[in-house]
């Protein structure tokens, strides 16, 4: 079952296009304030970003000072064409969401990057994921995708900002026992556990 109350996919003024008045103390101060049970506050990435220690090290203030939700620190890192992720190996250990945030043009190379990504241990969740609007996925490629999921314990994330996956996939995951949560994908406050938007889909998952 989804839970409303938990959003795993929640960006904050680290990024450069989101805000700048979305610091993470208004994001989890938003998030109490609506009653949410958990929040991941997922920032965009690279292996060259500088900003990681300081990012942290706010996320750890505010667990810290008591907030009553539980608070993860997490990062979403970009699937690169090698089947790797733009992601600096000494974090590997916290929560990651890895996501295609290029075209690729290829569906092979796509599916092939998609394959090895999910193999990779470090990565919990694969964000956002749907076809490019030159391919698409035959139920057996899903059908073996979602063996794949399931043997590296991967959860798919059911993401409201792009409405994400397409219920074809979904239904597919469903029938072979993938592993859901929701994601806002959150850029500005009132985003943050918002899921209207794809009501069908977790209606979908949750009958």
């Amino acid at each position: 079952m989804l839970d409303l109350k938990k959003d795993y996919h929640v960006h904050s003024n680290y990024n450069d296009h989101s805000p700048q008045e979305l610091s993470i103390e208004k994001v989890t101060t938003y998030a109490e304030e609506i009653n949410l049970k958990t929040l991941a506050i997922t920032e965009h990435v690279r292996k060259s970003s500088d900003w990681i220690p300081r990012y942290l090290e706010e996320i750890d203030r505010i667990i810290s000072s008591g907030i009553k939700i539980t608070i993860i620190s997490g990062f979403e890192a970009k699937i690169l064409k090698d089947g790797t992720v733009d992601f600096p190996s000494e974090y590997e250990g916290f929560f990651l969401i890895a996501s295609f945030h290029t075209i690729f043009r290829d569906k092979q190379e796509w599916l092939s990057a998609l394959k090895s990504t999910i193999t990779l241990p470090f990565v919990r969740v694969i964000g956002h994921l749907a076809p490019e609007t030159s391919f698409d996925l035959t139920d057996n490629e899903l059908i073996e995708l979602s063996e794949l999921l399931k043997s590296y314990d991967k959860t798919v994330e059911i993401n409201a900002k792009y409405r994400r996956p397409p219920m074809k996939w979904l239904r597919i995951f469903k029938e072979n026992n993938v592993n859901f949560h929701l994601g806002s994908d959150a850029h500005n406050l009132d985003e943050i556990g918002n899921f209207k938007s794809i009501t069908n889909l977790i209606d979908f998952i949750n009958k």
